[in-house]
């Protein structure tokens, strides 16, 4: 339509059923629009000519936007998957196939170059580490997976859930090697030992169990727990085991002889989460009373307690380097603190959900934090820590399902935004004016936000979006 005198230019025909989503390139030298009848088609708006048909998507397209600068096309659909499409070639670039349901586990291979994410979705999938770009779904669990571990060398994984059953992975393919059973009650918890030979699990049934990976059996079972085991950690060194439980206490094991060496009684509710630091002469503890305990291995005294979340922590992990420590937990905030002072360094409030898992992998001279969160999500955080300063935390990708972010830009329909992110939306040319109401078939809502840093470096509150995306 011509604007100033309503005249109707052209009739761009060409879909065969209803076309629900249309827009504007930013330079406005091309429309994208998308249809019931599974395609996406991509007009010249000075000759009313279509330029490409996209096919791809198994169900309705409902929804379609352009890339601020206007090279890509990215396209939600009934088939619970976003695509991103270069422009100019008319082809795929990118297919998101995130969780549809809590992240339960999250953990980093050993080269650094794949994420593993466990979910209550009943799967795991793994993502490319650098991109977030989705990889392979390993799927089998009949329940809830609670728990994934990479072996040392990173060719396989191992997962345990609330079936009861633990599997082992193989990451090439995806298939998978064993399912092994054995605990009665869910796995809450596995970790492969530093040398691979083995691995341990622990359940609801108050059991730690010990695995042989060549065999695929169970050698050792370690009794002592009065309650259901919630986690459970090699050292370093992978001589001893540790495990906490629901009955508040912390047991250190050997792992040859499976004997009790020391329990460590300190929190006054569930003892959810324990990591060591790199060199393992310090034992942290996240626990269900709000706190998180700083241990000594070698005396089992606690040298530090640390406060400030505001409801149970469920989720650390120490920084490579063994200077901070990453946690998050039910009141829906990550925070970084220095495990010399105890001091807290950083803090992200807000986020879309509880941080069910942390975990850290480094990339050259940068750190970065992985989390799993209660709405599906998996983040990749950049951590800046210079001694002595605040800690700066900014988002550097996420995946999630009907989500697609690529190097902290998201792009999706734009229904349900606040009138901050249409704002921020306008400024680079993605959207027109939204919608007052959303069709009961737009799933998908749309934000580009920006994670500012704070003027004192300490504190990022995220309440204005729903997903936390930042662009710097």
């Amino acid at each position: 339509w011509d604007v100033e005198t309503g005249v109707c230019l052209y009739i761009l025909a060409g879909h065969s059923s209803t076309v629900c989503s249309i827009m504007y390139s930013p330079r406005g030298d091309r429309i994208v629009t998308g249809s019931l009848d599974i395609s996406v088609r991509l007009w010249d708006p000075e000759t009313g000519t279509c330029l490409h048909t996209l096919t791809g998507h198994k169900l309705a397209v409902f929804s379609v936007v352009y890339s601020p600068d206007g090279d890509q096309v990215a396209t939600g659909n009934e088939d619970n998957t976003v695509r991103l499409w270069d422009v100019s070639a008319g082809t795929p670039h990118f297919v998101s196939n995130g969780h549809i349901t809590e992240v339960s586990s999250v953990r980093c291979s050993p080269k650094g170059s794949l994420i593993a994410s466990g979910s209550m979705d009943l799967t795991i999938r793994l993502w490319d580490m650098e991109t977030g770009t989705y990889c392979r779904t390993l799927s089998g669990h009949r329940s809830s997976v609670f728990s994934v571990a990479f072996s040392p060398e990173g060719k396989s994984i191992v997962s345990g859930g609330h079936d009861e059953m633990i599997r082992l992975w193989e990451v090439g393919t995806g298939k998978c090697l064993h399912k092994l059973t054995g605990h009665r009650g869910a796995v809450q918890s596995v970790a492969y030992s530093p040398q691979g030979h083995q691995f341990a699990s622990a359940g609801d049934d108050k059991k730690v169990r010990l695995w042989d990976v060549a065999a695929a059996v169970c050698h050792k079972i370690l009794r002592g727990h009065s309650d259901g085991v919630l986690s459970v950690v090699y050292s370093p060194d992978g001589n001893h085991i540790t495990s906490g439980s629901k009955d508040g206490t912390i047991r250190i094991w050997d792992t040859g002889s499976g004997e009790c060496l020391r329990t460590l009684d300190g929190h006054s509710d569930c003892v959810r989460n324990i990591a060591y630091s790199p060199r393992g002469e310090q034992l942290a503890s996240a626990g269900y009373d709000n706190t998180i305990r700083l241990w000594n291995v070698e005396t089992g005294e606690c040298c530090l307690t640390m406060a400030g979340h505001i409801d149970r922590v469920k989720s650390i992990a120490y920084s490579p380097q063994g200077h901070l420590l990453a946690s998050g937990g039910w009141d829906k905030t990550i925070r970084l603190w220095d495990v010399a002072t105890g001091q807290c360094r950083a803090t992200l409030q807000n986020l879309p959900g509880t941080i069910h898992d942390v975990a850290w992998s480094t990339t050259l001279d940068d750190n970065y934090l992985i989390t799993g969160c209660g709405d599906g999500s998996v983040l990749k955080w950049q951590v800046i820590a210079e001694e002595e300063e605040p800690c700066h935390i900014r988002l550097h990708w996420a995946a999630k399902n009907n989500t697609l972010t690529v190097t902290g830009v998201s792009i999706q329909d734009v229904h349900g935004l606040s009138p901050f992110n249409i704002r921020l939306l306008k400024q680079r040319g993605a959207v027109g004016e939204p919608e007052q109401e959303a069709s009961k078939l737009m799933h998908m809502k749309s934000m580009l936000s920006k994670l500012e840093e704070p003027s004192d470096g300490v504190e990022v509150n995220t309440s204005s979006f729903d997903l936390p995306v930042g662009v710097e």
